[in-house]
């Protein structure tokens, strides 16, 4: 399709959407966690006016505990994961219009320093290690909005490329080491000029690690806000997710068992499913400057690390 300039437009009461934290925290998919950072993003279906933008991140995750396929403790004797990671977001959003809507291009830089202890029975080895570098980076090579009265939507294609520090023998990684594709739309809703409701459906479709053979689970997550404009420049409200492994993880073309060894929740496939919920604080000092503070706690985890999160995010006035 063919593209048309547009002129500037003025900025929109949304501040944030953003994306962060890439470090492979424990859970389902191989050796536990997500290419992708569930629960990041405000501002659904929106989009900020054209130009370039630079934002940073500081998220610190944290799990004391291992969740089975019925949701029970597996009990191992040492388990604890925490993740401090830095991100850069670099944003471009185009003085150009594509099938009506509005176009962004977006790469994100995550650091994660992981401290991970690691075992799962006092007579067995203990893999306990920390490691910090660049983790997989995300790219968001087209993303689509289309903004009206009430409703913005968007539609987006996003990537994480497996450039992360990754060594199949290492007790900690920063990359996963595969490639993940995932189409995805979202929308908010402002009824009032005060109040605004937003969610993201999203689903991450991950190829083989090379060096293992191993296939993690394909991915679903659905993520939600409700927030109210106290002033001007403020909003309070709360976010949370769904996360739900649609696809059975595989070795070497099977289902992850007990039998192969590869498991690492309990039951066939190793599928993974999480909710969270917590409160968000933003403030909007300018049109290009803003703060956004988010808590989250996970709850009903199967097969993952059961996970409490600290965000902070800012759009950077430069």
């Amino acid at each position: 399709m063919k593209l048309t300039s547009t002129p500037h437009r003025s900025p929109t009461a949304a501040v944030l959407a953003a994306l962060l934290l890439h470090a492979g925290l424990v859970g389902s998919t191989e050796l536990g966690g997500s290419s992708y950072p569930v629960g990041v993003e405000l501002g659904y279906g929106d989009m900020l006016p054209p130009g370039l933008y630079n934002l940073a991140y500081y998220s610190r995750s944290q799990a004391a505990s291992l969740k089975g396929e019925s949701g029970q403790d597996l009990g191992w004797a040492r388990y604890r994961l925490t993740a401090d990671t830095i991100s850069y977001r670099l944003q471009h959003v185009w003085d150009a219009r594509l099938l009506g809507a509005s176009v962004e291009s977006a790469l994100v830089l995550p650091f994660p320093a992981i401290d991970l202890e690691r075992q799962v029975s006092t007579t067995l080895p203990d893999a306990s290690g920390s490691r910090f570098g660049l983790t997989d980076p995300l790219l968001v090579p087209l993303r689509l909005a289309w903004q009206g009265e009430a409703i913005n939507q968007s539609v987006a294609l996003e990537v994480v490329l497996p450039l992360g520090a990754y060594d199949a023998a290492a007790r900690v990684n920063t990359g996963r080491n595969y490639w993940q594709f995932a189409p995805a739309y979202a929308l908010s809703y402002r009824p009032s000029a005060e109040t605004t409701l937003g969610f993201k459906l999203r689903y991450g479709i991950n190829t083989e690690n090379s060096a293992t053979r191993y296939r993690s689970g394909n991915e679903l997550t659905l993520e939600y806000s409700a927030g109210y404009k106290l002033t001007a420049a403020t909003s309070l409200g709360i976010q949370g997710y769904l996360f739900r492994q649609t696809t059975d993880d595989e070795l070497n073309g099977l289902a992850t068992s007990a039998s192969n060894g590869r498991l690492v929740g309990s039951g066939i496939g190793n599928r993974g499913s999480a909710n969270a919920i917590g409160p968000f604080l933003s403030y909007r000092i300018s049109p290009r400057f803003a703060i956004t503070a988010k808590y989250q706690h996970d709850f009903d985890v199967r097969n993952r690390g059961e996970f409490s999160r600290f965000w902070l995010q800012t759009l950077l006035p430069f």
